[in-house]
């Protein structure tokens, strides 16, 4: 049993109800400074005083916001040597993730970065089909109100995680065509093994789509993430086409995501979406921020 308590009021009932579904969890309560001036009169979950009372009793802490003001709060869950589960960092600096890199290996702690698709039973089988690909290809197609940007960020990470090796160079373009918003979002990832990764993404469509096309050695598979339909093409026979249809997830995707949290902690294995891999992600993205300067004026 995990004794868990959450930093963060805001995001806090979906983990709450996520961690209802796993019988590994015990809610302990939550802590947020914003709670010691104005606590909710019919409060149904315990209130913490302080961060220390919270690490105090509870075994890992979850914080439900990527807010970077959370940032210094991380910190002193780390220096407790508490395992932590953070939902995102997609809004922390390089030196916030790097200063969280360096307590987590003093603490010898566990710090699991939450993400949609890292850890899914498509992407685990995608993993296990594809060891080290040498070509990745990605396609998202979203609608017009799609923040192309954050949806980038979250597609770096899912494709550092796939090709597990860093990256020497990315090249970036970004279209617009009447705003400073952009509408199509082009990367292109050169990895140190040699490795080539390509992510297409636009907001032109009116029906969702998410494919990833890996080509190995032997064999061309083709996911499509949003219909949980993986196409296997083995190289030496063409004609010969294997279709696996994968499973919907039995938990929420954020129950999953804490269930994958809890069996690194009891397996005592990586993380799934590790801090360095979400540095490595960080990184390439600063690129589409610059792209996006010299473009259209922006930031």
């Amino acid at each position: 049993m995990l004794n868990t308590g959450i930093v963060g009021l805001k995001n806090a009932a979906p983990f709450i109800n996520a961690m209802s579904e796993l019988p590994e969890f015990s809610f302990k309560g939550i802590y947020d400074p914003s709670l010691l001036i104005d606590k909710p009169r019919q409060a149904t979950f315990r209130v913490f005083q302080s961060l220390g009372d919270l690490c105090c009793e509870c075994d890992t802490v979850i914080f439900s916001i990527d807010d970077n003001l959370y940032h210094p709060l991380v910190c002193e869950a780390i220096r407790h040597s508490l395992n932590v589960f953070v939902a995102g960092v997609h809004n922390y600096q390089t030196a916030e993730l790097n200063e969280l890199l360096t307590l987590r290996d003093e603490a010898c702690c566990t710090l699991h970065i939450g993400h949609p698709f890292i850890g899914s039973g498509m992407f685990r089988t995608l993993q296990q089909i594809c060891s080290r690909p040498l070509d990745v290809e990605c396609h998202i197609t979203k609608d017009a109100n799609t923040n192309l940007v954050s949806l980038a960020r979250t597609e770096l990470s899912l494709i550092l995680a796939l090709m597990r090796t860093s990256v020497h160079r990315v090249a970036v373009n970004v279209y617009s065509s009447f705003s400073r918003v952009p509408d199509s979002i082009r990367v292109r990832l050169d990895f140190d093994n040699g490795a080539v990764g390509n992510i297409s993404i636009n907001r032109y469509g009116s029906t969702p789509a998410h494919t990833i096309k890996a080509i190995n050695y032997n064999s061309i598979v083709e996911a499509d993430m949003n219909g949980n339909q993986i196409m296997i093409i083995n190289s030496d026979e063409p004609d010969s086409v294997e279709h696996l249809t994968i499973a919907p997830d039995v938990h929420s995707k954020l129950a999953m995501q804490l269930d994958i949290f809890r069996c690194c902690l009891m397996n005592g294995c990586e993380p799934h979406n590790s801090l360095e891999n979400e540095i490595r992600a960080q990184l390439a993205c600063q690129r589409i921020n610059e792209k996006m300067r010299i473009n259209f004026n922006v930031f």
